[in-house]
């Protein structure tokens, strides 16, 4: 079904350290360097948005470029130094220097009661304003004085850059995989995702054999896919056939766990209702409230097949949106689980989705003549191939086939695979 092991391992540790310290940004240099890292693997085709273009009711914003940014203590000690930890700033931090009291000061530190050591991580990009992330401890050792507040930072105009690889199948349709590359010091919450789509390319390349053409899209979140569909507004909705959003794909969770589409009725969630029949994935509901790019995605005027599949999941962990999120809760070995896993669903997909049509549309088939007819009280294949056959009016799904008669995933696949060859019928889209 899928491959379990692979001769040439993806270096997914060592990707991580080169990736992990950047400072990333939703664009700028931090975010082009991680981009290039990939780039070594997927080899990319590039689109790029400049500052000020207008993406529906969004403008593409200005680059974010920061030299320093610290605080000092009525004591002279150096706290919140960015250069130390890019989490201490909030990004895309508008300039300031000035001597503050610790009143005003508090004003624009933000920490975590609860993680009382962690650094929170904070964002402002479409706000002009400031502010630093200080871990609680921190915090409750500043005592009253004039502290000065120093944010060296500027907004030149740049470019939103997004990279996109293809791997043509045999149809017309597409399949989506995508990932952002946009948070900063970010474990399960950042470096998961394009770890995971990394693996899943590299696995979906080794296919001898793949029905729809694969895009691996790595882009900022929000901002960058609606860029995306922007560029590819006229043909995405008739094209693609289905699509994952990976995030949070590392941490201690032992399950998957997809994300709905907003379209309740769509193929790609019929096919994961029935992985959680059998055990293998938990289900969410779609919500435009939380979430990563499948918002985009299955927002009004698109409302596409695409869902998100995480493992541990945002919000579901104390350590999410702080430095906590790290390599060490991350956990390298649950990236590559997620990567069989998903491989697993994607083939799964890949094989099933679709409608059968029959070459003789009338009557049951004499399976006699194709030596297909064994005993159907004990043969899963002759049963399998029978129920197949009485649904295939090219109306009524494969996996609805699936569900309602509680087949088994392998032999299914084989069925079709002898109805093909026997020239009985064939799988259309």
């Amino acid at each position: 079904m899928y491959q379990k092991k692979n001769k040439k391992i993806t270096p997914y540790s060592k990707i991580f350290d080169d990736l992990f310290y950047l400072n990333r940004s939703i664009m700028g240099e931090g975010y082009n360097k991680s981009l290039k890292i990939l780039d070594k693997f997927f080899k990319f085709k590039y689109y790029k948005f400049t500052s000020g273009k207008k993406i529906f009711s969004w403008t593409v914003p200005k680059e974010w470029i920061v030299k320093r940014a610290y605080i000092l203590t009525p004591s002279k000690k150096k706290i919140c130094d960015y250069n130390k930890n890019n989490l201490h700033l909030m990004n895309y931090s508008s300039d300031f220097n000035g001597k503050i009291n610790l009143n005003s000061l508090k004003k624009i530190l933000n920490s975590n009661k609860l993680l009382p050591n962690a650094i929170p991580y904070t964002t402002t990009y479409y706000n002009q304003k400031y502010g630093f992330n200080i871990s609680y401890n921190e915090e409750k050792k500043l005592k009253e004085g004039l502290y000065k507040v120093k944010i060296d930072t500027k907004f030149k105009k740049g470019n939103i850059i997004l990279g996109e690889k293809t791997l043509k199948g045999t149809n017309n349709k597409d399949f989506l995989l995508s990932s952002y590359l946009c948070h900063p010091l970010m474990a399960n919450n950042e470096l998961s995702g394009p770890l995971v789509l990394l693996g899943i390319f590299e696995k979906i390349k080794k296919w001898k054999f793949k029905n729809y053409n694969y895009k691996f899209l790595v882009n900022p979140e929000t901002i960058g896919s609606l860029c995306y569909l922007n560029k590819k507004r006229k043909s995405i909705k008739k094209k693609l056939a289905g699509g994952l959003v990976f995030t949070c794909l590392g941490g201690p969770k032992n399950q998957l766990s997809f994300k709905k589409t907003k379209n309740n009725n769509s193929s790609i969630n019929k096919f994961f209702k029935y992985f959680q029949k059998i055990g293998k994935v938990n289900l969410r509901e779609f919500t435009p409230l939380t979430g990563s790019d499948e918002r985009q995605y299955c927002s009004p005027g698109f409302d596409l097949p695409v869902g998100q599949i995480s493992r541990t999941v945002y919000k579901e962990y104390k350590e999410y949106h702080t430095s906590l999120d790290n390599k060490k809760f991350m956990n390298i070995k649950k990236i590559k689980d997620s990567v069989d896993l998903i491989e697993y669903f994607l083939n799964t997909f890949d094989k099933l989705n679709g409608r059968l049509k029959r070459s003789n549309p009338y009557g049951e088939v004499f399976l006699n003549q194709y030596n297909l007819y064994k005993n159907k009280n004990s043969n899963n294949l002759t049963k399998t191939i029978i129920y197949l056959l009485s649904e295939s009016d090219s109306t009524v799904e494969v996996i609805d086939v699936v569900t309602k008669y509680n087949l088994k995933i392998e032999d299914t696949i084989d069925a079709i695979k002898i109805l093909e060859k026997n020239k009985i019928a064939k799988l259309i889209q």
